[in-house]
């Protein structure tokens, strides 16, 4: 292996700013204005928790951390910070995994998951994967619920979401996430049939 490309494990962090993109075609300067004031929040959140931010993919966000326990407290932390900010609407999504660090990056399918579950959030809310679940399982503080398991795109690995709804976060409500995607799916011309099979395969809400 190169001695500049390194494999680790990490609790991997992925958050977007729901709606940013329709915000940014009708105020391109309110957006800009939006990824500073996000920054300028998250930045020591993210150091008190160790955590280091990796990637900027847009409005999006890529971190790592070295427990599960610190990602979710941070998640929790980031989410308590920015709910009284006008339009800084941040979905939160957490797995955990093995990443690789090459020149600066961080690649791997776990990082894939961390990005791909992240839309299954609601606004101000944090999902986490089965494999995030299985490691605060005992941890009483943490409440969670079971939402789905869907087919993620790109992702190589059956995974299941959870959503947390303990600290004040909100639950996130599963028809809004299938239908922004029958619609987003409608977008590119897919004849119904396909567009109840890519629904279907989110298995809507299990009690």
């Amino acid at each position: 292996m190169p001695s500049d490309i390194k494999r680790k494990l990490a609790a991997i962090m992925f958050t977007d700013i729901a709606g940013y993109t329709a915000l940014s075609s009708k105020d391109e300067n309110r957006a800009l204005e939006l990824l500073d004031k996000q920054e300028q929040i998250l930045t020591p959140i993210i150091e008190e928790f160790n955590g280091t931010l990796h990637n900027r993919i847009g409005d999006g966000l890529l971190f790592t951390f070295q427990t599960v326990t610190d990602a979710i407290k941070c998640g929790i932390k980031i989410q308590k910070g920015t709910k009284d900010v006008e339009d800084l609407n941040l979905r939160i999504g957490i797995h955990e995994g093995e990443i690789t660090l090459k020149n600066g990056d961080v690649l791997g399918d776990d990082v894939n998951v961390a990005s791909r579950i992240d839309p299954f959030a609601a606004e101000g809310g944090i999902v986490i994967s089965g494999k995030v679940q299985q490691n605060i399982s005992s941890l009483p503080e943490f409440k969670t619920k079971f939402m789905s398991q869907p087919s993620l795109k790109g992702v190589r690995q059956d995974v299941k979401i959870f959503c947390i709804v303990s600290h004040g976060l909100p639950e996130t409500d599963i028809t809004k996430v299938t239908a922004k995607l029958e619609k987003d799916v409608k977008k590119l011309g897919v004849n119904q049939k396909s567009i109840m099979t890519t629904v279907g395969v989110l298995g809507i809400l299990i009690f």
